[in-house]
């Protein structure tokens, strides 16, 4: 199984909007894609000090679905994100495999 693994770093002042946008709009974008199987959307327990820290998990079946996802949708996704947000949000995304 594969995985694709999407932090951010969110400024305070918007976090909430963000958050209900993300589980409104840009999760649901990403599953109607059809690349991935399912989903876990996780808050970071960071220090006060910190900016609020999520990640997005997103696994898809094989490495084809992935590459699907990674040459046919991430740099839409990734797009609207950064010009709905822009320097409100911070995100870097990562590539795994299970390996269990």
């Amino acid at each position: 199984m594969s995985v694709c693994n999407i932090s951010f770093q969110i400024e305070p002042n918007a976090e909430n909007i963000w958050k209900a946008w993300m589980q409104e709009q840009f999760i649901p974008d990403c599953m109607q894609t059809d690349c991935f199987t399912s989903f876990q959307f996780y808050e970071l327990e960071v220090e006060p000090t910190q900016a609020p820290t999520y990640t997005l998990q997103l696994f898809a079946n094989s490495k084809d679905a992935m590459e699907t996802y990674r040459g046919k949708h991430a740099a839409d996704l990734l797009y609207k994100l950064h010009h709905t947000w822009g320097e409100q949000c911070f995100h870097f995304s990562s590539f795994m495999q299970i390996v269990n």
